[in-house]
C-alpha cells in the first residue's frame, strides 16, 4: 500500500464485470474507498463497496455520480458514438480525475505505439474523439489489447464456442494477423501506477505482448484451425467484432513499462491459455471449465462490465 493512496476515494464504472471486479479489489488492497456505479437493474455492485447510482445510458445521471471524487475508473461498455460521446462530456463536467479505458484498435492496423495518432478500425470509429476529449480535458486514457484469462473474453466468450461447434478454431482470412493482448491479471498493476504517475492529459498501452490469431484457434481448437474466407459472414459468435479479427496490429508498449514502471507478470497468451484450459492435454475440458466458459456473459451490460467491443482492446475486443 502506497501512503498517499489511503483514504482516497475511487469510483469505478463497470466494478461488477470481468476487469472490474479485478480492478475494484486491488484498488481496494492499496488503500482506496471503493465506490462502484450502479444502474437500475444492473449486476449489483459488491456490498463490499458503496455504490453510487447512475447509468451510462443516461449521461445527466454520470455528472452527480462522478462528481467529487479523487478518481474515477471507467470500465463501462461500449454503447455507440452519440453515448459514449454524451458520457465522456458528463465525466468530464463532473471534475474528477478520470482514467479512461479506450482499446489498442483505437490505433489501427500496422506498427502502433503510445505516441502515434489514433487511426481507429471502423467498428470503434468514435473512440479516437472519446480519447481526444479526455485528453484534452488533462485526463488519462489507457489501451488495453486483448483481454485474455480467468474465464473471460473474446477467447472464452466467441472463441471457444465456435470452436465447440464446428469442431476447429477459426481465424478470418490470413494465418499473420497479430493482436496485442494483455492477460486481465496485469490489468490492475498499471491502473493503479498511471494513478500515482501519470501526467495529465497522457495515454498508455496496456500491451503485454502481440499473439498471432491463427495460433489462438489452433489452441482452443485442440490443434485444428480454419482459416474463413474474408468474403463470406463469419460465425455468429465473431458477428459483434467481425471487422477486428482482420486488423494486424503490431503494438508497442515500451514507453508504459518504463515510464509507468509496469511490467506485466504474463508474456505467452497461448502458453497461459493453454494451462489454464487444459487443453495441453488431450482428455476433454472438466465440467468446472465447461461450466466456467458457459456461464461467461460477454455483454455484461450497461452497468460497466465491458461490452462485446471491448475485449480486444479493452475497448474492445471484449471492452471489457
Amino acid at each position: 500500500m502506497a501512503p498517499a493512496d489511503r483514504g482516497r476515494d475511487v469510483l469505478i464504472i463497470g466494478s461488477a464485470g470481468y476487469v472490474g471486479t479485478r480492478m475494484s479489489a486491488a484498488f481496494d488492497r492499496a488503500g482506496y474507498r471503493v465506490a462502484g456505479l450502479q444502474r437500475p437493474g444492473g449486476t449489483p455492485v459488491s456490498p463490499a463497496y458503496r455504490r453510487v447510482p447512475g447509468d451510462l445510458a443516461d449521461p445527466p445521471s454520470l455528472v452527480a455520480a462522478a462528481g467529487g471524487f479523487d478518481l474515477v475508473i471507467h470500465l463501462g461498455a461500449i454503447l455507440g458514438p452519440d453515448l459514449d460521446l454524451a458520457g465522456i462530456d458528463a465525466l468530464i463536467e463532473a471534475g474528477s480525475p478520470i482514467i479512461v479505458t479506450s482499446g489498442s484498435d483505437v490505433l489501427g492496423a500496422g506498427d502502433v505505439d503510445e505516441d502515434d495518432e489514433p487511426r481507429p478500425h471502423p467498428l470503434v470509429g468514435w473512440r479516437d474523439e472519446v480519447e481526444r476529449r479526455a485528453l484534452a480535458a488533462g485526463h488519462r486514457v489507457i489501451r488495453p489489447g486483448l483481454i485474455y484469462g480467468s474465464g473471460g473474453g473474446v477467447v472464452h466468450n466467441m472463441m471457444i464456442p465456435v470452436a465447440e461447434r464446428l469442431g476447429a478454431g477459426v481465424y478470418v482470412g490470413a494465418p499473420d494477423v497479430c493482436w496485442g493482448a494483455v492477460h486481465v491479471d496485469d490489468l490492475p498493476p498499471l491502473y493503479l501506477n498511471v494513478a500515482r504517475l501519470a501526467a495529465p492529459g497522457t495515454a498508455w498501452n496496456a500491451v503485454a505482448e502481440n499473439v498471432r490469431v491463427d495460433r489462438l484457434a489452433t489452441l482452443v481448437g485442440r490443434g485444428k484451425s480454419i482459416s474463413w474466407p474474408e468474403d463470406e459472414e463469419v460465425p455468429a459468435e465473431y458477428a459483434p467484432i467481425a471487422g477486428l479479427f482482420r486488423l494486424h496490429q503490431v503494438v508497442g508498449s515500451e514507453k508504459t513499462r518504463r515510464e509507468m514502471r509496469w511490467t506485466p507478470r504474463h508474456l505467452d497468451a497461448v502458453a497461459s491459455l493453454a494451462r489454464e484450459l487444459a487443453l495441453d492435454s488431450p482428455q476433454p475440458r472438466s465440467g468446472k471449465a465447461r461450466e466456467m466458459v458457459d456461464t461467461v456473459d460477454i455483454d455484461a451490460g450497461r452497468d460497466g462490465s465491458p461490452g462485446p467491443a471491448a475485449g480486444i482492446s479493452s475497448n474492445v475486443l471484449e471492452a471489457s
